[in-house]
């Protein structure tokens, strides 16, 4: 046989793979891999809150049932009690079964779960149009995927948040999608730059045609832990309207906002969200179980519009298909096991809140105990996972010479020495933002700090390295 030729497989790569983005946060797994660093880095959701901690599996052909162990339940024996199976009673909407949802299944989900789905979105929502249905994804990132390819190409452009989540980004920047940043305060996107920003669009400066759609995730935000108010949702819904763009309400955090409570403590209903104010059928809304149950169950719903829906439906047809049986089943017992529609929303996502409440005001109790005030400052927590601090790059001892960004990662290496990790703001930014002044974007220059998967004693901890650290930075 004569000498190997290897190919060059570049060759080989389509556009979008010669093209493909990765989310810049990669860059810091290296420093998760540091012995006796404490992560506040990670956007990953704290395993007690998963709601299943370990199954058995009845194997026919090995004539054996087998455990899987999952946290905090290492054997058989700790398992709950086997309740008795009841067979759904007629016009109960779940029905899991895995002689069905092992087999190939509808696109648009396993119609049970999706007419739960549907009715959940009636209840918590009650959209004002009936021009809309549910389609059952593979997460939220499945849905995003499936509206970017089904309603952009490339040249085309989008707005986002002036700090968004990356993964939205590069998905779109490989596709060739433009994603324009809008200036923000602590309530979300500022609604008049985002007006002004459409308005004087120009096409050749810009390098993309106009923005066809908004992108927000506009509940305990990740990064910025930001929940948008409903007047502001409202102002910016007119704005939508005003120069026909879609609204992508892209809400995985939404039930893990802090809950309010009546005198009486009736629990209040969460937030007004974008597709509850839908009177146009504009909203296209990304849900996922990532937050709520666990995120390897990669199981979520699209929400909006039929045409959309349906359009994006049959995008998953040549590719995802449709969530896996084995999720469908075992989301659908646990729902089951809840009661359904009242124990899910009175009782089981209620408990999810109070635990990220807990840690959120455990963080914020700890960074007013020890984090120097002149170095940074912070907002009170809407719940979620994140809180954006803030760097007083204005008072860096070295700020006349050195750039912000220059601060910000000064401040960023100070806490890994310290063994704490945090991610600065340079990784979330969209594209086309303000040309700022040095003033301005002293004031634009933060850490993201996630307090979700640390343990309180090592918040606690983290929080004094991170304070060691500031005030070293900032001569205190």
């Amino acid at each position: 046989m004569s000498e190997a030729q290897t190919p060059n497989y570049s060759d080989f790569l389509s556009l979008e793979a010669r093209t493909r983005a990765r989310s810049a946060i990669k860059q810091l797994r290296p420093y998760f891999e540091i012995p006796g660093m404490i992560s506040f880095g990670g956007g990953y959701p704290h395993p007690s809150t998963w709601p299943v901690n370990g199954m058995t599996l009845s194997v026919p052909f090995a004539e054996k049932s087998v455990f899987v162990p999952g946290y905090e339940t290492t054997s058989a024996d700790k398992l709950h009690p086997l309740e008795e199976y009841v067979k759904p009673a007629a016009g109960e909407p779940l029905d899991p079964n895995l002689a069905v949802e092992l087999q190939y299944g509808k696109t648009y989900g396993a119609p049970h779960l999706v007419d739960w789905l549907t009715e959940h979105i009636k209840r918590t929502h009650n959209p004002p149009n009936d021009n809309w249905e549910v389609l059952n994804t593979a997460g939220n990132t499945d849905g995003f995927d499936g509206l970017l390819r089904t309603l952009f190409q490339r040249g085309d452009s989008m707005l986002v948040e002036e700090f968004a989540y990356p993964g939205s980004l590069v998905a779109a920047q490989t596709q060739g999608v433009s994603c324009v940043g809008v200036p923000m305060d602590g309530d979300g996107i500022l609604v008049p730059e985002m007006d002004k920003i459409l308005s004087e669009w120009d096409e050749g400066k810009r390098g993309a045609r106009k923005p066809k759609a908004v992108l927000m995730v506009p509940t305990c935000s990740n990064p910025t832990g930001y929940t948008m108010p409903a007047a502001r949702k409202r102002e910016l819904y007119a704005v939508a309207r005003k120069h026909n763009i879609l609204i992508f309400e892209d809400d995985p955090y939404c039930f893990l906002q802090i809950r309010k409570y009546e005198d009486a403590g009736k629990l209040l209903p969460i937030e007004e969200t974008f597709l509850s104010m839908d009177v146009d059928g504009r909203v296209l809304r990304l849900d996922s179980f990532s937050k709520i149950v666990a995120p390897g169950s990669r199981c979520g719903w699209l929400t909006g519009p039929r045409e959309i829906v349906s359009a994006v439906m049959q995008r998953s047809e040549a590719s995802t298909q449709c969530p896996s049986g084995f999720t469908v089943s075992a989301i659908a017992a646990v729902v089951r096991a809840w009661s359904g529609h009242e124990g899910f929303e009175q009782r089981y996502l209620p408990h999810i809140s109070r635990v990220y409440e807990e840690r959120a005001r455990a963080m914020v109790s700890f960074f007013e105990q020890y984090l120097p005030k002149e170095a940074a400052e912070w907002p009170a927590p809407s719940g979620g996972m994140f809180i954006w601090l803030r760097l007083r790059v204005e008072n860096h001892p070295k700020r006349d010479e050195l750039s912000p960004e220059d601060v910000a990662e000064r401040a960023f290496q100070k806490a890994v020495d310290e063994k704490v990790l945090t991610v600065p703001s340079k990784f979330f930014k969209g594209e086309g933002l303000p040309d700022w002044t040095k003033e301005q974007e002293q004031k634009r220059i933060f850490l993201r700090i996630c307090y979700a998967t640390p343990t309180i004693e090592q918040l606690e901890t983290g929080v004094q390295r991170l304070a060691k650290a500031l005030k070293e930075e900032w001569e205190l």
